[in-house]
């Protein structure tokens, strides 16, 4: 297999957008004080630290190349920009191996403030990137990337699926709680609601329930996924992994 050299983290950071306008830091500022209302209490231990480090602004759209360079400084990843599209799987999981993080660069409208079906900087800014200061969190996610690009397609729909709803949408057990991991929920006044008070199952992660799973993008989900601990996700890779014959010793630079 061919082996590429991965792009200066300088070039993909020259390309993020970082005029924004007067409406779309209010917006930010209202989705900001709300969810930090929602979330209290509520999300997991690895967020709640990786968002002080952040140190966002509550009234400010942040800027997205000093947050690059800070998340590069505690987990070697760095954000790339996603172009305003939804990126198919296999783009996704080619940054994702190369550790970079797409972000989008518009943010929802604030008649939207509870849902929005396609991803928008709130998502990103304030649902994911906050774990991604966390090294053993992107390491794992990393290799999320690893193990997808090594799969055929039914493998790749099942690991899909397993990134899906671990890093988007799980819950995870703190101290005989459900905390919230999910950026898909820590990002959504709407679907965490509904995930926490809307009757839904959560059901312990399994690889053989999660594979079995219908995800919705465009809607709330129908049941919901609780892991351990983050150590959990790395064991659902190995496992998976050794189930197909993947060959995970394969490093990141030879699948980008």
């Amino acid at each position: 297999m061919d082996t590429k050299v991965p792009q200066p983290f300088d070039d993909y950071e020259a390309r993020l957008r970082r005029d924004w306008t007067d409406r779309e830091h209010e917006t930010w500022a209202k989705l900001y004080e709300r969810q930090m209302e929602c979330i209290t209490g509520l999300s997991c231990q690895a967020f709640n630290e990786g968002l002080h480090m952040l140190g966002y602004d509550p009234k400010h759209l942040p800027d997205p190349v000093a947050i690059s360079q800070l998340i590069r400084q505690h987990s070697g990843w760095g954000l790339t920009s996603a172009q305003n599209e939804y990126l198919g799987a296999t783009e996704w999981f080619e940054h994702i191996v190369g550790r970079r993080f797409p972000v989008t660069e518009y943010i929802r409208d604030l008649k939207d403030l509870d849902f929005t079906p396609l991803p928008d900087l709130f998502h990103e800014y304030f649902g994911h990137l906050a774990l991604f200061t966390d090294q053993r969190f992107a390491d794992i996610s990393q290799q999320f990337g690893e193990l997808y690009l090594l799969g055929d397609e039914r493998q790749r729909a099942d690991i899909a699926k397993l990134w899906w709803f671990s890093i988007e949408f799980a819950f995870i057990k703190e101290d005989g709680e459900e905390k919230v991991l999910g950026a898909g929920l820590l990002s959504s006044p709407g679907e965490l609601e509904f995930a926490r008070h809307g009757g839904k199952p959560h059901h312990p992660f399994t690889i053989e329930r999660v594979t079995q799973a219908k995800p919705a993008a465009y809607s709330f989900h129908e049941e919901y996924f609780v892991l351990d601990s983050i150590e959990q996700m790395q064991q659902v890779i190995d496992e998976y992994a050794q189930r197909e014959g993947l060959p995970m010793h394969q490093r990141a630079v030879s699948l980008v």
